[in-house]
């Protein structure tokens, strides 16, 4: 594989071992990078509490550390203050977390209104409530040496009124609340513009996304299949990333280790036709 791209892995949260032998399966796959996700049950087992010990793997093993923030359940902008105030405490534990293993950015998801819940008013307090909430979080996060990166959301789910769905609104939320907030971009959510849907970074700036996630889907579902099923332009991906001199990590988002395989074949080969 070309030396240029870091290529990673999102653990994900039913992988049935802990963030050590997760890192153990990412280096025998030759991945130099891992987010590790925040999400019960993984974040509970005992060897993804040892967050010294796990530093100190990743050195060892040359892999770079970035952190998923928990989202399930979770809402940042959401109306009722009680959950809203719950999803910042869950995600200003993970951001401790991140600071103990030394991690620098860790990636965010924006909150949402209810599709039910749906009127201006309402519309207004949600992306009032997901600005402060994101805003207290840098804050936060800079307190102890942690980078928030927010994702584009998964625009598929139309009981969702997402925050942060496209460039134009991420970087709107970027201007209103800090130039320190960076960007996590998430190609396989972006094929709902697009099929190539490099266009996001360019959009929001090569310099400010920090992370990435890669999975494919057939533009209709958030399916996270591997990267050789479905319809995304993966070949259009690497080439932009080599000859852009992108210097964020692309990480794999699979739900299983058999799908994290065979993506990272399908990866190899385009590698490959972009390189003979």
């Amino acid at each position: 594989m070309n030396s240029s791209v870091i290529l990673g892995a999102v653990c994900f949260q039913k992988f049935e071992g802990d963030y050590l032998e997760f890192l153990d399966l990412a280096s025998s796959l030759e991945f130099s990078w891992v987010e590790l996700k925040f999400e019960p049950p993984i974040c509970l087992r005992e060897g993804s509490k040892k967050y010294g010990e796990i530093k100190a793997r990743a050195e060892r093993l040359g892999i770079g550390l970035s952190l998923h923030t928990p989202f399930v359940g979770l809402n940042i902008a959401s109306l009722d203050e009680d959950e809203r105030l719950l999803s910042l405490k869950r995600i200003q534990e993970s951001l401790n977390a991140a600071s103990e293993m030394k991690i620098e950015y860790a990636t965010v998801h924006g909150g949402y209104l209810r599709s039910e819940k749906y009127s201006p008013e309402n519309w207004d307090e949600s992306v009032k409530y997901n600005l402060d909430s994101i805003s207290s979080l840098i804050d936060f996060g800079e307190n102890i040496g942690v980078t928030v990166c927010l994702e584009n959301g998964n625009t598929f789910k139309r009981n969702f009124l997402k925050h942060g769905l496209h460039p134009g609104e991420l970087k709107n939320i970027r201007k209103q609340v800090s130039d320190n907030l960076k960007f996590t971009v998430d190609f396989g959510h972006a094929m709902y513009f697009s099929t190539d849907p490099s266009f996001l970074v360019s959009e929001l700036g090569a310099g400010n996304v920090k992370l990435s996630h890669l999975h494919n889907n057939f533009q209709t579902a958030d399916t996270h299949n591997p990267l050789d099923s479905g319809i995304l332009k993966l070949d259009r991906i690497i080439d932009r990333y080599m000859k852009g001199n992108w210097e964020f990590p692309l990480s794999i988002e699979m739900k299983s280790v058999e799908n994290l395989k065979r993506s990272v074949s399908a990866f190899h080969s385009n590698v490959y036709l972009e390189t003979v």
